[in-house]
């Protein structure tokens, strides 16, 4: 029996491996390692190492998932694979957000953990592959179509106005190089050779994320025969009051002239446009190589003009050129307020702005001066607001302003209208020290005035010997004195006149009324209530008060 039990707990204890490596979905398999997706345009490839290769029927899977996605998507291209690489396209998923793959090992039902690489925005990530290139010649042009990175794709639909191309063209016999830059679909290169063989090649640079694509194949093609009716060449556009004129150099007489016009925007767009070329009415069969047209007929900002000639139906190419109305509006004067703080003043330059100016990326300059002296001084910063410190108290100052657009194409406006204000009293040492003499000088005569007041009050108000008692008391020694006076206490001045009893008394006796008066001065210490009997009873009552 007990050997039966034995048998049954090796037979369990061997089991139990199988069992937790088979609930554990077989993990026994080393994942995939060194994980990396290279991404061009809208193709994502997988490559990752694992040390399982060269076990017999070993395969890897792949998955990916995004922020807006529930569940991991499979690639059919990348699904129980033999080999460390796959090659997959993102489907129904936003290349703006985060996104994961992971890979994992497998082998019949047994399998690897997952391997997850770091979450990354495809878009961010993603490499920007050669445009597409066709050609198209005239007698001495060029027209180079280039289609968009990843056209039809999702990674760059949304960026073509995000992309300029490089176009490098040379002569083949030469090999000397040319550079053209532009943001449009369709470029047109002029002033060629006729008959003559160019190639070129043409690379993709994104502007926001700063990337650029390698070059295109390089293509070559034949320039045509000379056409019968040249081109119009040297496209030319000046201004005149408040339209455009338009110049062009054409040498063969009696042949008639037309003009259209593009918005700029609309070939950076790879749809067709050759159907939204617009007449300029006033340029349309004139007899001269020039003609004038109102500005607001091209009512954007950038747009292209272009110059055909006639001569009844023989027509020749086109001749085409960028233009940019910034170039050509003026910038108007700007306005100003100013204000004064104490020494300082205060200066606001405001642009006016109007539909063919913008008061972006503005250089502004003021200059101010004392309306009595012509010297001027200068002031240029990028900010609108202004304050010039330390100037003159109580002067009238006077300040002009202009911008400048030194950004585009180096215009400056005229000045604004004149400001005038006049400055506070403010902080002038100067100042502070006359309006502190001036106090000190009345202080002085206030105290003269004061003493000689006081001075007449003391005679005014002198008082005759006090009565003996009082200046007994007075002669005190001072540990005696009880009369001492403390520095809380408050003294008040007082005097003691006798009754009129006594001068009653004394107007009996003969004496004059004057002779009997006595005043007695004494502080607001001692009661104040003195008998004026002593006066009466003479040098008793003055004895009666010695110790």
């Amino acid at each position: 029996m007990l050997a039966l039990l034995g048998s049954a707990a090796l037979v369990l204890v061997a089991w139990v491996p199988w069992v937790v490596t088979a609930a554990a979905g077989g993990e026994d398999l080393e994942p995939p390692g060194d994980i990396d997706v290279y991404i061009i345009d809208d193709s994502f490839t997988l490559k990752w190492s694992s040390n399982e290769e060269s076990v017999n029927n070993v395969t890897f899977s792949a998955e990916y998932q995004t922020e807006e996605m529930e569940n991991w998507f499979k690639p059919p291209a990348c699904l129980h694979i033999t080999g460390t690489t796959c090659q997959f396209s993102l489907l129904n998923a936003d290349v703006f957000v985060n996104m994961k793959v992971r890979v994992r090992a497998e082998k019949g039902k047994r399998t690897s953990s997952w391997n997850e690489i770091e979450p990354f925005i495809p878009h961010n990530k993603a490499h920007i592959g050669p445009p597409g290139v066709h050609l198209e010649a005239e007698d001495k042009a060029i027209l180079v179509h280039i289609s968009q990175p990843g056209e039809g794709g999702k990674m760059w639909g949304g960026d073509s106005f995000d992309f300029k191309y490089q176009i490098v063209f040379w002569q083949k016999s030469s090999g000397v190089t040319q550079n053209v830059t532009t943001n449009c679909c369709i470029e047109k290169i002029l002033e060629l050779l006729p008959e003559t063989t160019y190639c070129l090649k043409v690379e993709a640079i994104h502007q926001d994320l700063r990337k650029q694509s390698n070059f295109s194949k390089v293509q070559c093609i034949n320039t045509t025969e000379t056409n019968r009716l040249p081109v119009p060449e040297n496209i030319e556009l000046d201004t005149q009051g408040d339209n455009y004129v338009l110049r062009w150099d054409y040498a063969s007489p009696n042949v008639s002239f037309r003009a259209q016009w593009l918005p700029g925007f609309l070939k950076s767009i790879r749809r067709g446009y050759s159907d939204k070329w617009r007449p300029v009415s006033a340029c349309a069969n004139v007899q001269t190589p020039h003609c004038v047209f109102p500005q607001n007929t091209t009512h954007v900002e950038k747009f292209f003009l272009r110059v055909q000639a006639s001569d009844g139906n023989t027509t020749s190419f086109w001749s085409e050129k960028e233009f940019d109305s910034q170039k050509y509006t003026a910038i108007p004067p700007p306005t100003i307020a100013v204000a004064t703080t104490g020494e300082s003043l205060l200066v606001h330059v405001s642009c006016q702005e109007n539909s063919s100016s913008k008061c972006q990326g503005l250089t502004y300059e003021i200059i101010f001066w004392e309306i009595t002296s012509n010297t001027k001084r200068k002031k240029v910063q990028k900010s609108p607001k202004f304050t010039i410190m330390n100037l003159q108290p109580l002067t009238v100052y006077c300040v002009e302003a202009r911008v400048h657009s030194f950004a585009s194409w180096n215009k400056s406006s005229n000045f604004s209208d004149r400001q005038c204000e006049k400055t506070g009293a403010g902080n002038s040492p100067v100042l502070w020290a006359v309006i502190g003499l001036g106090i000190l000088f009345f202080s002085a005569l206030v105290f003269c005035a004061g003493k000689n007041v006081l001075k007449d009050l003391s005679h005014a108000f002198s008082s005759p010997k006090p009565p003996p008692s009082i200046h007994e008391l007075f002669s005190e020694p001072p540990s005696k004195n009880l009369l001492l006076l403390t520095p809380e206490e408050h003294t008040e001045k007082c005097f003691i006149i006798e009754s009129a009893g006594l001068a009653t008394v004394a107007e009996e006796n003969g004496a004059p009324e004057e002779d009997h008066r006595k005043y007695s001065f004494q502080t607001s210490q001692d009661s104040g209530n003195y008998s004026n009997e002593e006066e009466g009873t003479g040098s008793e009552s003055s004895q009666g008060l010695r110790p």
